[in-house]
């Protein structure tokens, strides 16, 4: 049996959330709003924990670093960095990767990481859903692409496991998540929870992303054959 599999469906009780999405961000805007994305996840962070959650993140510039910008207590986030990886969560990690043999050194400590974004420190107690976002839009994992980025692993366990996503690539995504607080959470507030007519902006150097450039004598990654690569994206698409 796979370590994934051992780990615990969502159980809508945790009053935990993942907020998460690419680090670049891009200049994406939110599409109800047309306001930059990152100003609308610090806000709907506010209200959520508002209503009694607990944002679970990734501790990155962009998405992870404006949802983290919008919740005032401490006690109300829980922040998880490469350094939290595990031999466990790594493995978790690569049971999910489509290319898991290539996925080594830091690049494997960031997936390990979304592993704990859903399933909390000690791996036991699965979020109650995702906010998001993607370019692709992705929510399931049947959906999950290559632009999806490392933010789809974290969609794909939280579905398998029984969790919401609301991406807000996607226009419905707020509607639904309020229909989830109230019905399914019981937050009757929610009901009339609408956006504000001005958002708080996030500061730029917070979500401002610019890759690393390798260093000089860094040797350049193989490229991958025609073949490898037609079989990358049968993976994906499984």
């Amino acid at each position: 049996m796979k370590l994934f599999d051992k780990l615990p469906a969502a159980t809508g009780n945790s009053k935990t959330y993942a907020g998460i999405g690419h680090r670049d961000l891009g200049g994406f805007r939110e599409p109800n709003t047309n306001e930059p994305v990152e100003n609308v996840m610090a806000w709907i962070a506010g209200e959520l924990e508002k209503f009694g959650y607990t944002l679970n993140s990734g501790g990155a510039k962009g998405a992870d670093a404006a949802f983290e910008y919008g919740v005032k207590s401490p006690a109300h986030k829980n922040i998880f960095t490469p350094a939290d990886a595990t031999e466990t969560t790594r493995s978790i990690a690569q049971e999910l990767h489509p290319a898991h043999e290539r996925l080594q050194g830091h690049a494997l400590d960031l997936y390990a990481r979304n592993t704990n974004q859903v399933f909390g420190r000690n791996l036991d107690c699965t979020i109650d859903f995702v906010v998001c976002y993607t370019k692709d839009g992705c929510e399931t994992a049947a959906t999950r692409s290559r632009d999806s980025g490392g933010t789809g692993q974290a969609i794909e366990m939280a579905d398998c496991k029984g969790a919401k996503v609301f991406n807000m690539k996607n226009r419905d995504w707020f509607e639904r998540l309020k229909k989830y607080l109230v019905n399914e959470a019981g937050i009757a507030a929610a009901d009339a929870l609408d956006f504000p007519k001005t958002f708080a902006k996030v500061p730029r150097n917070l979500v401002d992303f610019t890759p690393q450039k390798p260093a000089a004598n860094a040797k350049p990654a193989p490229k991958m054959s025609n073949k490898q690569i037609r079989s990358l994206m049968k993976a994906m698409k499984r």
